[in-house]
């Protein structure tokens, strides 16, 4: 069809068809863009592309990329021995396209790395290809047998989301689709490895409900705590989820049940297929457990079974991942059989109070969502209590002050009376130092306050833009910036700023060595070239990028590069302002004398020099306003985090918990307000059982986690703590 339509445009026949209109009308946008002369101009400026004229007509050259790496890609070749060696030459006769032909090669390849041709042994190359095919030519008349290699080393990838387990096998060329049902495996060559690829859908157990204590066998019964596990159900009709063994959902009554023992059956036939299965779950405590139950239940069917973790989606990260694997940390997996099951106890014995103190079912309660509910509460009483008139005093050079009424002693009756008197103080030069790149809590802060995104909303796009390897793993606490993450910094602010990055650039790690690392982009590519490599096909996402995914990605872009980048020099006045009977000190910002990182996040706002001097009020408005606001879901975030409750794999939760529960609503201006209900049960619940659901239990409790996965407490202690604390609720 497309052949078509460029021939008769190319014939000068009139459209028939909508699809011929909208190529013909994008063409002529196109002729007249470039009938334009500074349109010309720019692109001539341009270094990675080149304008060239021949016979009278206008030719663009762009390099192709894509056709380079699939015909590079034919100088080597997969034989029983491995691969052969390979070598490309680019014979180069512009500057302007080679730039771009590599520049584009590392947005498509992470680790390619371009050498001119008087840096490497050529000869020595050429004696390695020799080799490889006389081995090759061997092997074929049957001179020889491969013996130092195994020809058929299979291996098995089960990671969580169908999402991350297609963007995989997408790395290494255009995989095998196996379907069984609705689920797939890919398989795909690494080059060491023929890899099939799949995923578990997450959590294949969970704790059961009716057998011993809320799904745990005492040790008067099993002579330890024993966690009893069945496999989850999903309800197709209302997404409920539940491990009894139940044929329809308890909570709507559908029989369209989707049970994860289906998905467990059919990895455990590819386990049957390979020589190794690598369990390859998120990379914190809550996907080691995933990874250990998938483990355990696998293992009778596979010949071994090993744990790969990886930070961001990338075909680096998972290369070097395939030759890490090692065993699971215990270590993670019982702080996390600790912290399942003290949430079921706790949570089912108070929420069997609530139901039956309020005579209604469906209420629920938590360590730390109760004090985040009492936060929330306490929060509208101070709210309530801090309307107060105040005075906003409009002045020249775009200064507005706002005054308590308290604060007042000359109350204007006539505003052309009123005067202000300003006296500068100082004027000073200071450093502006970036803010660190983004932890979990941080950006579902800023997510909040710049995107107005919910926690569960901005977690989502995050998760989308982990999978599809744009950012890396966002469920963390750390700042650590490793060495790959700096060179993504200097890598871009080289191709933006050439010669002056060094200026800029000024690489920080923000934190101890560790296994985690800051929320970062993968790549060294902002929002608009991402725009523009999916719009050319040179990256293809298997899920679309939205606008919210766009905007999300650029937030965490500039973040990033700017925490990599040096301070800014600003220049601030500092000055006493006297109205309406009271005087307020200001600060703000004249002048940047050096951008340094505000060059890419231009987060301060530069202002006019005010003079010293009398001044007229513009206008004054008198309102009853709120001195404290009500918290938004960022906000309780940052609190959860500086008060040490919560974990980056939860925070999003706890606030969507209690709005689903009806503790808690939210406003249009995304505000969060306790209802009547959340006041009735967090009063109750404070009143009777306050010591098990206060804040400084709460984060005593997160406390004892941490100590467990360091190997410093011993978890069944710690479960036997729990039990007697927790049996002996009135």
């Amino acid at each position: 069809m497309l052949s078509e339509i460029a021939s008769k445009l190319t014939e000068g026949v009139k459209p028939t068809t909508d699809a011929e209109r909208v190529f013909y009308e994008a063409l002529q946008v196109l002729r007249d863009y470039l009938a334009r002369s500074d349109i010309e101009d720019k692109l001539k400026k341009l270094e990675d592309i080149r304008l060239v004229e021949e016979e009278g007509k206008t030719f663009i050259l762009i390099p192709d990329v894509m056709t380079y790496i699939q015909a590079s890609g034919r100088t080597s070749r997969m034989f029983a021995g491995g691969l052969t060696k390979g070598l490309s030459i680019v014979v180069v006769d512009d500057d302007h396209l080679l730039k771009g032909l590599i520049k584009r090669s590392k947005w498509i390849i992470d680790d390619i790395e371009w050498r001119e041709l008087k840096e490497v042994d050529l000869k020595s190359i050429l004696a390695e290809i020799d080799r490889d095919r006389l081995v090759v030519k061997q092997l074929r008349e049957g001179k020889i047998r491969v013996e130092f290699k195994d020809p058929m080393k299979t291996a098995l990838m089960v990671v969580e989301s169908p999402n991350k387990a297609r963007t995989i096998a997408n790395f290494f060329g255009k995989p095998s689709v196996r379907r069984y049902d609705e689920l797939k495996v890919y398989e795909v060559s690494t080059g060491e490895l023929l890899l099939m690829i799949t995923a578990s859908g997450g959590h294949i157990y969970d704790l059961v409900t009716d057998v011993g204590y809320h799904g745990v066998l005492l040790p008067k019964d099993a002579g330890t705590f024993l966690p009893v596990y069945s496999a989850i159900r999903r309800c197709l009709n209302c997404g409920y989820q539940f491990s009894d063994d139940l044929d329809k959902c308890p909570k709507c009554g559908s029989s369209q049940l989707r049970n994860a023992l289906k998905i467990l059956d059919f990895i455990r036939t590819l386990c049957e297929e390979v020589d190794l299965v690598l369990i390859g779950t998120d990379p914190d405590t809550e996907g080691e457990k995933i990874g250990w139950d998938l483990a355990a239940l696998l293992t009778p069917y596979a010949k071994e079974v090993k744990r790969i973790e990886f930070h961001e989606v990338t075909k680096r990260a998972i290369l070097e991942a395939l030759k890490s694997t090692r065993d699971f940390d215990t270590n993670l997996v019982e702080a996390q059989i600790v912290r399942r099951v003290e949430d079921r106890w706790i949570g089912f014995e108070l929420s069997k109070r609530l139901w039956s103190a309020f005579k209604r079912k469906g209420l629920s309660a938590g360590r730390v969502q109760t004090p985040v509910l009492g936060w929330i509460i306490d929060r509208e009483r101070e709210f309530k209590e801090s309307f107060r008139n105040v005075y906003s005093v409009f002045l020249p050079y775009g200064i507005k002050l706002e005054l308590i009424e308290d604060e007042v002693t000359e109350k204007p009756i006539i505003i052309e009376q009123v005067k202000a008197k300003i006296r500068v103080l100082d004027i000073l030069e200071e450093d502006v130092h970036p803010p660190p790149p983004y932890t979990t809590d941080t950006y579902l802060h800023d997510a909040s306050r710049k995107l107005g995104l919910t926690a569960p909303e901005a977690m989502q796009i995050a998760q989308d833009l982990f999978e599809l390897g744009f950012i890396t793993y966002h469920r963390t606490d750390s700042t650590r910036v490793s060495t790959f993450g700096q060179y993504v910094a200097k890598e871009y602010l080289s191709e933006k700023f050439g010669n002056q990055a060094e200026e800029l650039y000024l690489p920080r790690n923000w934190g101890e060595a560790g296994a985690h690392e800051c929320i970062r982009p993968t790549r060294p590519m902002d929002v608009n070239r991402v725009r523009e490599l999916i719009a050319e096909g040179i990256i293809t996402p298997i899920k679309p990028l939205t606008k919210k995914h766009l905007l999300t990605y650029d937030m965490i872009f500039k973040r990033f590069i700017a925490s990599q980048m040096k301070p800014a020099k600003v220049v601030k006045q500092k000055m006493e302002i006297n109205v309406l009977g009271t005087s307020k000190i200001v600060e703000r910002i004249i002048e940047i004398k050096e951008p340094g990182f505000l060059t890419i996040n231009p987060i301060l706002k530069v202002e006019v020099k005010v003079e010293e001097g009398e001044v007229k009020p513009l206008k004054i408005d008198v309102k009853r306003k709120a001195l404290v606001t009500l918290y938004t879901h960022g906000d309780v975030i940052k609190l959860m985090k500086e008060r040490g409750i919560g974990r980056p794999s939860t925070y999003a939760k706890i606030v969507q918990t209690l709005i689903q529960r009806g503790y808690v609503m939210e406003t249009k201006r995304k505000k969060l307000l306790p209802t009547k209900l959340g006041k009735s049960v967090y009063r109750y619940l404070a009143s009777k059982y306050g010591d098990l659901v206060s804040e400084k239990r709460t984060a005593m409790l997160e406390d004892i986690m941490d100590q467990i996965e360091r190997g410093e407490r011993n978890y069944v202690e710690v479960l036997n703590k729990l039990y007697r604390e927790i049996s002996s609720i009135p």
